[in-house]
């Protein structure tokens, strides 16, 4: 039986003998470490990525604007670019001018560009896709000793995490296209996602909108940073200290607490908005703010998620400063918080979330008290006539979950990789 030929790799012995560099050859020469390859220089590769993406963006914008300009045509038989009509060989004085009348010729010249910058159109969106999946690969692919993938490999996974992102992004992409869309292009159908004719009208209405409230804008604003803020900070310290005794401490019936609030975690807020309101109700505190911010004090995830986190600390860091004389208190503001900082910080931005979206209608009933997104939501009900300030409220509202979310996403990620993790 023929067996397949294996590729023979040279290896040059090192003409120096220091021992760093015969083990390095000895290991060559076992098959353990492979045959070096020179280093891709990610800096100059990143620049020449940037150029080139560049390039072809420039050219998908300009083709973009010509056929823009090519069905304005088609509809009003005149031209209102210096380009097209360059294009199209008018005269100086008609090209100053910006604008001239089409004939029967023109109009099959303008027919004609239209197909060529359509192929333009299709030619970049192509390269950018192309060459900007080939760029990423190249940039994120791991340095690794043995690859156990190929190119294809990468190119495959790259490309079903791009589809999904994509997915994920598109609802974002189409709001904030949606909020810059005249109100005419705004109930056109078929839908375009991005705009013709940008605008920031919607959002000067919006402005113009809230101020002839008789309750100021500022009132709202005020209204939901006080809210979100205690809310939050409230919720990371008790959840924080109640993980701690529930992670390093052993006493009678911890284990049965932990069940239930790993219980607690299958209800959602709708389930618990009756009894929450009772429980208010008998408090007191029906239409102040600690109708919102005590609840958000107890929310489970908080709790389970430092637990989690907090027992992987090794246990004998904090018996070392048990016995340099450490109390309790300080243990857990200078060991135990910064060595779980993801996890907090993760907490932190699943209450700013929850409390900055909240409109606490249920709850809060005096108008001055009211949350921002609460007024928001009453300009989003005025009907076809605010469309256009609905879809810039959309925007407003998702902008300051996601600036967070990005700026920490980091820190989630350590924190849902090492949760449960045990020394």
């Amino acid at each position: 039986m023929s067996q397949k030929k294996q590729k023979i790799t040279r290896i040059e012995q090192p003409k120096t003998q220091s021992r760093a560099e015969r083990l390095h050859y000895l290991a060559q020469l076992r098959g353990e470490i492979e045959e070096e390859k020179p280093q891709l220089n990610k800096k100059k590769f990143l620049i020449i990525s940037l150029i080139v993406l560049a390039l072809l963006a420039g050219i998908l914008v300009y083709a973009n604007f010509l056929l823009s300009a090519i069905e304005d045509a088609n509809l009003d038989g005149r031209v209102s670019s210096r380009t097209l009509l360059l294009m199209l060989g008018k005269d100086s004085d008609v090209v100053m001018s910006g604008a001239g009348e089409l004939n029967a010729d023109d109009l099959t010249k303008v027919n004609n560009w239209s197909s060529l910058f359509l192929v333009a159109r299709v030619a970049a969106i192509a390269g950018l896709v192309i060459y900007g999946f080939y760029a990423v690969i190249t940039l994120l692919q791991p340095k690794r000793r043995k690859p156990n993938r190929s190119f294809w490999g990468d190119l495959g996974i790259y490309t079903m995490l791009f589809i999904i992102a994509v997915a994920m992004a598109f609802p974002v992409v189409f709001s904030i296209a949606a909020s810059l869309k005249p109100l005419d292009e705004l109930f056109r159908f078929p839908p375009k996602i991005f705009p013709d004719h940008p605008t920031l009208d919607n959002f000067s209405d919006l402005i113009v909108t809230m101020g002839q409230s008789w309750v100021p804008f500022s009132r709202y604003l005020i209204n939901t940073v006080l809210i979100t803020f205690i809310g939050t900070f409230g919720h990371v310290i008790i959840a924080s200290m109640a993980a701690f005794v529930l992670a390093k401490y052993n006493f009678p019936g911890g284990k049965t607490f932990f069940g239930i609030v790993v219980t607690a975690l299958m209800f959602s807020g709708y389930v618990t908005g009756i009894p929450n309101y009772v429980i208010m109700s008998k408090l007191g505190m029906i239409d102040t703010y600690w109708a919102i911010i005590l609840p958000a004090f107890a929310a489970p995830i908080g709790l389970f998620l430092m637990k989690q986190n907090m027992e992987s600390l090794p246990d004998a860091l904090i018996e070392a400063a048990h016995l340099d004389g450490a109390g309790e208190m300080r243990i857990f503001w200078t060991i135990v918080m910064p060595n779980v900082k993801p996890a907090w910080l993760t907490i932190t931005i699943f209450s700013v979330q929850n409390l900055w979206n909240t409109n606490a209608a249920t709850v809060i009933y005096s108008e001055s008290k009211k949350t921002l997104v609460y007024a928001l939501q009453q300009i989003q009900a005025g009907g076809i006539a605010r469309a256009g300030q609905a879809a810039a409220v959309t925007v407003v509202v998702m902008l300051v979950p996601i600036i967070i979310f990005i700026c920490a996403q980091g820190q989630i990620l350590e924190t849902m990789a090492s949760s449960g993790l045990k020394d």
